[in-house]
């Protein structure tokens, strides 16, 4: 078969893209029938269709005779490129679909389908065809019946509308009634013979008459079907998908049909649940058998509670409406909605739960609902403690509203309700009456006040209250006990700074007439004055008694304040031992006791302070030496053992009692007081003993076994580590007369004999010494002099020696001293650390050796021997 553009129908002219909305099917297509008498309404109302899809960018499929053909092509013209539009000899069409005489279907789709598949997708098409026409025109009516089934059938599988033409002669009489209402009722639209000159004849008439009445009646039950499928359809939706579970059950028990939700709310699907009984389903049998016979008895449920299991075990409570459907009075079957409330359930679980602990709970507590803070439950302890029992049901305002007078908690309630957070008051005062009434105790509570939602929506608050009154006396009555004790504090600390202050005084005009003293007699020593030597020995003893009190005061000072700083060394234990026994040689003489010292070899080694170590054991020799009678024998013994070193001072004296061995080691603690006791004290020997052996990690321990028996005190040292061992201890500087060197010495202190005695001491030495009594002389003096080496008291009229240093420095320039350094009473760490930062050379602390200024007076880099 040949086309109008001479293709053979397999190849269609390219066509504009329209693609027809997604899900439509043939079923909706619409398959019309046009009855004619005349050529010209059929070629109208069939352009008509034709043109209605070409102007919306559709495609066309012409079956047609070749003089229909031809007035299509005119007609529509102009409405569309030619290209949208495909003509078919109609008469060509038929041959090829034609086997053995008859059509066949898979002809048809092989010929016509092929034609249309081309065309699926290009568009809406619209199809005008003849083929059923020519087989009426030819007699073949039966024939042409089974090629409308292919159309309608093809329409089922391919998205077309078709459009077909009879003309009123194939039906020329009453024979043909039948195929007429078949051609008819084969079609969905019937478009009945319109703008004839005269009616037909009689029979004829009456069909057309039929056809219109047929196609009226066609037109509404296709109208009613579709919307009772769509009713279908919707209702079918709703209960698929409804947000609530459904079911139905027959009337034996059987689970004929659920819904999504209710199958999604237990876990099953719908093969493990639709066809199973209902009861397997029910935790609560006697629940189930309940609701089946109610139902069967025609009741309907509603909002009856029940619990499910889920396929993992887990159990919903829900609520159930359901009733049955019934015919002749016999049940068929039962329908029910299943709504999930576990959630609900839970919660209100969780709140009865709740609201029993409240009830329970030991301090009070209250819940309160709405913006106007409704009492739905307040506790016994709440209760007492507002003194009102009839709250529940009543607003806060309306059940106390001399509460609401007297303090801020409708205001703090209100407050929490509008933001929706908690509020808690550590300390909320509150006025309540007391029992008996007329009269109002101040009471203090740990307010708290929490949101309560449900569902995300604030709905009340929970009150709680703790009495803390006795907490808050207590606190502040520690609070004021601290304040008392922090003041305690600071007295004691400006009483302790005043102790030191009254110390370092005390030291400094101690030490300021003891430096002469001590002067005076190196220089009657020096000058061989035989005359007075026992009472020289007698001064020197005394004064030496005294500067060590006035060394041991400051020590203990020292340490008291964490101020002793101690110069480590290694060295030898047996010499630090030596010096020690040296510096009680004396006294061991004057008491008349032997001395027994068991020392250890050289390579026993030390690290630590040795001037301290040595003063530490110099203390306990001296204080066995003073309780031990004349004539008595004191042990010294050092000796390795534990890793670590013990030293132990013991006497065969009077002893020590019990209960008094815990308070040796305490400050200014003194024994009892006996006449054998001639030698004082101020009873800080022990007390620094303990403190120095702790600075060195050490211990020590007094031992007695009672008076009369003597005592022991045991000292312990750890040994030093290996790093320790390298260091060595710095030898010992020689003080050298010969040296030949002679030093201009300027001396100035206010205190005229200490100053003149040392001037003396240089001189004997063979040193210029120069002495001014104050700055104003000192300046004068040194411009002419210029001194070497100047010892500056501190303590001056009008300036202080650090002013005076300064100024010494600037009147001399280049020719100033090369050292200057301070004399002082003051020995205090924090003393010498003002000396070096007031650009001093050296700190000397009065009563001075000879041997430390002579020192001075000879080195050319003396400060760090100075300090010493």
């Amino acid at each position: 078969m040949m086309y109008p553009d001479g293709s053979n129908g397999m190849k269609m002219q390219d066509m504009s893209a329209h693609i027809l909305p997604a899900g439509t099917t043939g079923a909706a297509c619409a398959h019309q029938v046009q009855f004619y008498d005349d050529e010209k309404i059929l070629i109208a109302s069939a352009a008509d269709f034709l043109a209605g899809t070409l102007a919306e960018g559709g495609c066309a499929l012409v079956l047609a005779t070749e003089a229909h053909r031809r007035s299509f092509r005119m007609r529509l013209s102009g409405v569309c490129p030619d290209e949208k539009i495909v003509f078919v000899d109609a008469a060509e069409a038929l041959g090829q679909i034609v086997l053995n005489g008859k059509p066949d279907e898979r002809l048809f789709n092989q010929s016509v389908g092929g034609l249309v598949d081309t065309l699926q997708g290009r568009g809406k098409l619209r199809i005008y065809g003849e083929l059923v026409a020519l087989l009426c025109a030819d007699g073949k009516h039966e024939d042409a019946l089974e090629l409308e089934g292919y159309w309608n059938r093809l329409a089922t599988r391919r998205e077309f509308e078709l459009f077909c033409g009879y003309p009123l002669s194939v039906f020329p009489g009453t024979a043909h009634a039948a195929v007429f209402r078949h051609v008819c009722q084969a079609h969905s639209r019937v478009i009945p013979v319109g703008g004839t000159a005269t009616m037909a004849p009689g029979e004829i008439a009456v069909l057309q008459q039929k056809v219109l009445s047929l196609d009226d009646e066609i037109l509404r039950r296709h109208q009613a079907e579709e919307s009772t499928r769509a009713r279908e359809r919707d209702l079918a939706d709703f209960a698929e998908n409804a947000a609530e579970g459904l079911h139905q059950v027959a009337a034996d028990g059987t689970i004929l049909w659920a819904n999504r939700a209710e199958l999604e709310m237990l876990g099953y699907s719908a093969d493990e649940y639709i066809g199973q009984h209902i009861t397997r389903f029910h935790l609560d049998q006697p629940v189930i058998q309940d609701i089946l016979k109610r139902l069967s008895a025609g009741e309907t449920l509603r909002n009856y509670p029940a619990r499910l299991v889920c396929k993992d075990g887990a159990i919903k409570h829900v609520l159930i409406q359901s009733n049955g459907r019934f015919e002749n009075g016999v049940l068929r079957y039962t329908r029910c909605f299943s709504r999930d409330v576990t959630e609900r359930v839970a919660r209100e679980e969780a709140e009865r739960e709740r609201n029993d602990l409240l009830r329970r709970a030991p301090v009070a507590a209250a819940l309160l609902v709405g913006a106007e803070h409704r009492f739905e439950l307040a506790n016994d302890v709440y209760k007492s403690m507002v003194g009102k029992f009839d709250l529940e049901g009543k607003t806060y305002e309306q059940a106390l509203p001399e509460l609401c007078a007297r303090d801020d908690t409708l205001r703090i309630l209100d407050k929490a309700f509008a933001s929706g957070r908690p509020y808690v008051a550590e300390e909320h005062l509150t006025l309540v009456e007391r029992a008996g009434g007329g009269h109002l105790d101040e009471r203090y509570f740990k307010l708290s006040v929490q949101p309560l939602k449900r569902l995300d929506r604030l709905y009340g608050l929970m009150l709680i209250a703790v009495d803390v009154t006795d907490l808050v006396a207590a606190r502040r009555g520690q609070e004021r006990a601290s304040a008392e004790r922090e003041a305690l504090l600071r007295d004691l600390e400006r009483a302790s700074r005043a102790k030191d202050e009254f110390l370092a005084v005390l030291g400094h005009e101690l030490r300021n007439p003891l430096a002469p003293i001590v002067t005076a007699l190196e220089l009657m020593k020096r000058r061989g004055d035989l005359k007075t030597s026992k009472e020289q020995d007698a001064i020197h003893r005394q004064v030496q008694h005294l500067i060590r009190l006035v060394d041991d005061l400051m020590d203990v000072s020292r340490v008291t304040r964490g101020k002793l700083t101690l110069r480590e060394e290694t060295v030898p234990l047996a010499s630090v031992l030596a010096k020690a026994v040296e510096m009680v040689s004396v006294l061991m003489e004057q008491r008349q006791h032997t001395l027994n010292a068991v020392y250890p070899d050289s390579t026993m080694l030390w690290h630590g302070d040795p001037t301290r170590l040595a003063q530490v054991i110099s203390n306990l020799l001296t204080n066995a030496a003073r309780y031990t009678p004349l004539g008595g024998v004191i042990r010294l013994e050092a000796w390795q053992e534990d890793g670590s070193v013990a030293i132990s001072v013991s006497d065969n004296g009077r002893g020590i009692e019990a209960d008094a061995l815990p308070k040796v080691f305490d400050l200014f603690y003194q024994g009892a007081q006996t006449i054998e006791r001639a030698a004082g004290g101020l009873g800080v020997g022990l007390a620094l003993v303990k403190s120095l052996i702790a600075a060195h990690n050490g211990t020590v321990e007094a031992r007695s076994a009672g008076p009369g028996q003597g005592s022991e005190f045991r000292v312990r040292l750890p040994l030093p580590s290996s790093d320790q061992l390298k260091a060595t201890a710095p030898e010992a500087l020689a003080i050298s007369r010969g040296t030949g060197l002679r030093r201009r010495v300027l001396i100035v202190d206010d205190n005229q004999d200490a100053a003149d005695l040392l001037g003396a001491i240089f001189r004997e030495h063979g040193h210029d010494a120069r002495v001014a009594y104050d700055p104003a002389a000192a300046l004068t003096l040194a411009p002419s002099f210029k001194p070497e080496i100047a010892f500056l008291d501190i303590g001056l009229p009008v300036m202080d020696g650090y002013e005076l240093a300064a100024l010494l420095r600037k009147e001399l320039g280049e020719a100033g001293p090369l050292k200057i350094f301070s004399l002082t009473g003051f020995g205090q760490p924090a003393d010498r650390e003002k000396s070096m930062r007031a650009g001093m050379d050296g700190h000397f602390v009065k009563p001075v050796e000879e041997a430390q200024v002579l020192q001075a007076a000879l080195s050319v880099d003396v400060a760090e021997s100075a300090q010493a």
